[in-house]
């Protein structure tokens, strides 16, 4: 159904594929800048990450690259030390390298910048996501990159963990109060890749085809989540890292089977239309129309407890560490969050200490 009025905003350029990296240079010769500052966790180092980015660099004279280097989580000093960073070292340009902590610092020190520097100065922001890290895109870059050679050096289970983000993102665009036709399309399409591209990593874990539709797909459903937002699972998982200092992709694997049953009343005609996509053709057309959304939900529930056999996914909230007596201070973040906002109907305290308790 098309609402009677949407709104869909991405500003943002996408290079994608092979070398896409070593374009970078030429990008940001045609904005006019030539001093970049790159912003990259500590612990990419170790993982070779840094290493590869900057050898893409290597030869391209336009750009002199500074690299600030920072260490989780994000916080008032760590902004202050990038913004000194990029003065003094004369930037023009910021580069952020990694996954949703990189995205964020760097939309931080470019908002403070831009404060002081005027709208009419512009920053420009460049995006690189490293492995499948897409889906926590923060602030409005204006290109993103994707390149193969970031999706090397990820292990398989953080792969996977990766991949159930990009569903839960995709499944909470696809029924928000904000969704859209737009929105949709986006959501639909994450799904199909992370569905196709997840069996084929599990049998190869370099399957680097593979896992580069796995990045297209976190990058697809974290536009149209940024878009049409809206989801009980971020909320909870907002507060269980929050509260708790629970790794936001272990904090979907847990919730996000008893978010589906929570609202399987309302949200069943959408996930019947999201087992085509999940599931494929063969699946759907088999599958009355009065079972398909309780099909896909027993899809997700079945596939992450594949996961925790297989690679030790977790399921429940006390194999990451989280108490009971945790819930109240859980419970009162989750209630505060954004992703409420757009939520298809008010959720109560009840209802969220309830799924805590299923999930526990």
């Amino acid at each position: 159904m098309i609402p009677q009025y949407y709104e869909f905003i991405n500003r943002t350029k996408i290079l994608s594929g092979y070398r896409a990296l070593e374009k970078i240079p030429s990008e940001l010769n045609e904005m006019g800048k030539t001093r970049s500052l790159i912003v990259c966790q500590k612990e990419y180092i170790d993982k070779g990450t840094q290493k590869m980015f900057m050898r893409a660099m290597e030869g391209a004279e336009l750009v002199q690259a500074k690299l600030f280097l920072f260490c989780r989580p994000i916080d008032d000093e760590c902004v202050q030390e990038g913004l000194s960073e990029y003065k003094s070292q004369d930037c023009d340009s910021i580069i952020t390298l990694g996954d949703g902590s990189a995205f964020e610092l760097g939309n931080c020190i470019k908002n403070k910048l831009q404060l002081e520097m005027g709208v009419d100065k512009r920053i420009p922001f460049i995006a690189v996501p490293t492995a499948s890290s897409g889906a926590e895109i923060t602030g409005e870059p204006d290109l993103i990159v994707l390149d193969p050679k970031l999706t090397l050096n990820l292990s398989l289970r953080d792969t996977v963990l990766s991949a159930l983000d990009t569903l839960c993102h995709s499944i909470e665009a696809y029924t928000s109060l904000k969704k859209n036709p737009v929105s949709d399309a986006y959501a639909l399409s994450a799904i199909k890749l992370a569905a196709e591209s997840l069996p084929a990593i599990i049998k190869k874990s370099r399957n680097n085809k593979a896992k580069y539709g796995l990045s297209n797909g976190a990058l697809l459903s974290g536009i149209g989540f940024n878009n049409s937002k809206g989801g009980i699972s971020h909320a909870i998982a907002k507060g269980l890292t929050e509260c708790c200092r629970v790794s936001h992709a272990e904090a979907i694997s847990v919730i996000l089977p008893h978010c589906l049953q929570h609202n399987m009343i309302k949200n069943d005609e959408y996930y019947g239309e999201l087992l085509l996509p999940l599931k494929g053709p063969e699946v759907y057309s088999e599958t009355p129309l009065h079972e398909r959304g309780r099909k896909f939900q027993k899809a997700i529930r079945n596939m992450i407890l594949e996961f925790h056999v297989k690679l030790d996914i977790p399921v429940c909230l006390s194999e990451i560490g989280v108490k009971r007596t945790d819930f109240e201070r859980i419970t009162d973040t989750c209630l505060k969050d954004e992703h409420l906002v757009n939520h298809s109907e008010e959720v109560n305290k009840e209802d969220i200490i309830n799924i805590l308790n299923l999930a526990y």
